[in-house]
């Protein structure tokens, strides 16, 4: 396993590595410098650039290009099924481009089978085909998979670096603070993004309060449904919520608080809740079952919403002798 720049392996897609394994602390950084560099290999015109891409490279970004094909977990690893899917894809003729490029986000989670099956693969991909692989745990990753691939750290960006990308495009402080806290790519569309994302956050933060503060149980069982509908990436901004809310009341200025122009009615919402209990229910809320089906995650949100709903405080709060409202 060779170490390089991510700069130095960008910089000819002729000279790009058969087998790439990006290793970071953030996965979100990972799987956006996986697409950036996969639209690098696969854009014609030598100019794959987030901040103005072209027709190809916008549609690599939206996970839509006929020659990229994106492997992620089902559940608790990747299965041998679609690392097969992933060998048959990488033996075809490209469409459109002169490559062809499979990802595997979270490549800690290839299971044995499906890590064996890579290996001959990652070690001689062929002219047309490029592996990037991405994971936050590369220790976990076999040592025969390790050994066949370059490998090239990607530093997760802080948050004042990316509020700064969004004002370099010329959007406002409030609306590119809420952008990164809620995960927004370069390269989607930020009005539609803060509209949906933002409109899910009302929706939490009045059920929560609904039932925390007013006591209305069937307003957090209605949350849970809202969230079991959701992807991955806006379901966790209940867990967010809930971790911000407690930060809230117990650090008012804390610069660890994500959703800080909310941040006081969730300081309200956390003094209806016995101490600990809304920093166990933000654990609880990220860690989201393997098994993702609507009704299995409508059981897991509502579990741990009616758990913190048993833990109001309908009196004096415990730690301060103040009163509710």
């Amino acid at each position: 396993m060779t170490v390089s720049t991510l700069d130095a392996i960008a910089a000819d897609p002729e000279t790009f590595p058969g087998a790439l394994l990006l290793t970071g602390s953030s996965e979100p950084a990972l799987e956006t410098e996986s697409l950036r560099l996969a639209a690098r290999l696969l854009c014609p015109d030598d100019d794959a650039h987030a901040a103005a891409p072209c027709g190809t490279c916008r549609r690599v970004f939206a996970g839509i290009h006929p020659d990229l094909l994106t492997i992620e977990p089902e559940g608790v690893q990747i299965k041998i099924d679609r690392v097969r899917e992933a060998l048959t894809f990488g033996a075809g003729r490209p469409y459109e481009s002169s490559r062809r490029v499979v990802r595997i986000l979270r490549a800690d989670l290839l299971g044995l089978e499906a890590a064996n099956a890579l290996l001959k693969s990652l070690e001689e991909p062929g002219e047309r085909m490029r592996w990037i692989l991405t994971t936050a745990r590369p220790e976990s990753l076999p040592t025969t998979v390790r050994s066949r691939c370059a490998a090239a750290g990607v530093r997760a960006l802080s948050r004042g670096d990316r509020e700064k990308e969004w004002h370099d495009r010329g959007i406002g402080d409030d609306d590119a603070a809420d952008l990164v806290v809620f995960g927004c790519a370069l390269d989607a569309d930020p009005a539609a993004r803060l509209e949906e994302a933002r409109a899910f956050r009302i929706v939490a933060v009045e059920a929560l309060e609904e039932g925390l503060v007013a006591g209305h149980r069937p307003s957090l069982v209605l949350l849970a449904e809202a969230c079991a509908s959701l992807d991955r990436e806006d379901a966790r901004i209940l867990a967010e919520l809930l971790g911000d809310a407690a930060l809230a009341d117990a650090f008012p200025g804390s610069d660890a608080i994500r959703h800080r122009s909310i941040a006081g009615r969730l300081a309200k919402i956390a003094r209806r809740v016995r101490p600990n209990a809304l920093r166990d229910a933000c654990i609880a809320a990220a860690d989201v079952p393997p098994d993702t089906r609507r009704g299995n995650r409508r059981l897991h949100y509502e579990k741990v919403l009616l758990d913190l709903y048993e833990s109001r405080e309908t009196d004096t709060k415990a730690d301060g002798g103040r009163r509710n409202p």
